[in-house]
């Protein structure tokens, strides 16, 4: 088993840019039991990135975890004969004891696979259980006996060698700097999701930026600085001692003017932010985790009339999915696109609420088509698509040429961000969350959805537009 090319694969999940981007730390490795514990450092940066357990049992099977600095486990496993073509994505079943769950694996070789996986997969690891995957036509299962003390190993280990992180300086851009490090913590404390800390300013972390720059309102250029690692140590000192329970508006929610009230006069709850929606069941909305994250109170509104509260029954901050409980059924649902791969090219009719304060309170539909089969830095969750998207378009549909859902809108590239560093302007990048992530989101959380018929045949853009429409849904978020 290749174990330093496969831990620096399992760290796609963090983020890493390729297979090599991660080594082993000299002396790190520890044996306990049968499983063996090593720190890994990025080869571009020579900076911490995570520690990792992994045993290898019968027929060649190996199991691995990764941990990181922010508390996150990540999982890959390699088999034999699995005889899987690199980069493809595959749906696994995964059986930890008696508890099952589907998860999407995307290979690195003809090997292995690392998996997108529930969190709470991670919480049913325990010594004297097993673990199975099946996956391409090929099962394998592995003891996990002595797997709690290993877990306790790596985030001891993490806890030993995260300090040892140095980040060079100067920092050209693309490698780890101090100074984005505690912008992305401050951001994370603020309730913004700057994705992970690690020093490199990201989409998210550009976005993120962006986000709370225009929240004070400035222009937001999303840029790091010094002036804006002050700006944010005086917002997170100005919340207190509960400096860290707050939320802000993600990057494509649109957000109302604020309001201001005298000294004194007791808060009222306000909408703030809101984004898109749309029903996959009766009573069953689907949106963004960043539309609805840190809200006290959510409202769904249609051409601009209020169609009563939601209730939040399911989230996921890693795949940005929640799904909400409407008070008011809708009549029309969309049917999830199973069975039928995505191609590149395909058409996508996309519906939502952009910029709501200006546009139109019935919504707005744009026509594009799928440019990527996979999102930034070759993430397989999502999907790149050429059809506009402004704030508040977030958690809306992506709909194919027979109506069927085939994602979830998410974000736009940050074009100014892009530009200052590139000297271009790009132009229609979008993300939409596959529909097979959303699936295995919903299967995890035991909520129902109807799959579409694989043979459905194509309709009209208008007929498309007209159900989108009726499927869809504004989503308030009120403090």
């Amino acid at each position: 088993m290749k174990v330093g090319g496969w831990f620096g694969l399992c760290g796609v999940a963090l983020f890493l840019p390729n297979l090599t981007a991660a080594d082993s730390i000299s002396g790190s490795s520890t044996q306990i039991g049968a499983w063996r514990v090593t720190a890994y450092t990025r080869n571009q940066t020579g900076m911490f990135d995570h520690c990792a357990l992994y045993r290898v049992q019968n027929e060649g099977f190996g199991l691995a975890l990764g941990y990181t600095v922010h508390g996150i486990w990540t999982l890959a496993a390699e088999a034999p004969t699995w005889n899987l073509v690199a980069k493809e994505s595959y749906t696994a079943t995964l059986q930890v004891g008696s508890a099952s769950y589907i998860a999407t694996g995307r290979a690195f070789d003809t090997r292995g696979m690392t998996f997108n996986v529930a969190p709470e997969i991670f919480d049913q690891l325990k010594s004297g259980t097993q673990f199975t995957v099946s996956a391409n036509q090929k099962r394998y299962t592995i003891s996990l006996d002595g797997i709690e003390a290993a877990q306790q190993r790596t985030r001891d280990c993490v806890k030993q060698y995260a300090t040892a992180a140095r980040p060079p300086s100067p920092s050209p851009p693309g490698t780890a700097n101090t100074l984005v490090t505690v912008i992305q913590t401050l951001l994370t404390r603020l309730g913004y999701d700057p994705g992970p800390t690690n020093g490199v300013a990201g989409l998210k972390t550009n976005m993120a930026i962006s986000a709370f720059q225009k929240s004070i309102g400035e222009r937001g250029d999303g840029l790091p600085s010094e002036a804006l690692r002050g700006q944010l140590e005086r917002a997170v000192a100005s919340r207190g001692p509960a400096g860290n329970s707050g939320s802000a508006p993600a990057p494509a929610v649109s957000a109302p003017p604020s309001t201001q009230r005298p000294p004194g006069t007791p808060k009222e709850k306000a909408a703030v932010s809101s984004g898109t929606g749309f029903f996959i069941a009766p009573s069953t909305v689907v949106t963004n985790f960043h539309v609805v994250n840190g809200c006290v109170e959510l409202r769904l509104r249609k051409s601009g009339g209020d169609l009563g509260p939601a209730r939040v029954v399911a989230t996921s901050r890693s795949d940005d999915l929640a799904a909400l409980r409407a008070s008011n059924p809708s009549k029309s649902f969309f049917k999830l696109r199973v069975g039928a791969p995505i191609k590149p090219a395909e058409p996508v009719l996309v519906f939502g609420y952009p910029l709501a304060e200006a546009l139109s309170s019935a919504g707005n539909t744009t026509l594009g088509n799928v440019t990527a089969l996979t999102g930034m830095r070759d993430d397989s969750r999502f999907l790149q698509i050429s059809a506009a998207v402004q704030p508040g378009n977030s958690g809306g549909p992506a709909v194919d040429e027979a109506g069927r859902l085939m994602g979830v809108v998410v974000s736009k590239l940050n074009a100014v961000a892009i530009a200052r560093i590139t000297g271009d302007i790009p132009q229609n990048v979008n993300f939409a969350i596959k529909v097979t992530t959303l699936m295995n989101f919903l299967e995890a959380h035991n909520i129902a959805y109807e799959p579409a018929d694989v043979a459905a045949r194509e309709l009209p853009v208008t007929e498309r537009a007209q159900r989108a429409d009726a499927s869809s849904i504004q989503v308030e978020c009120w403090k």
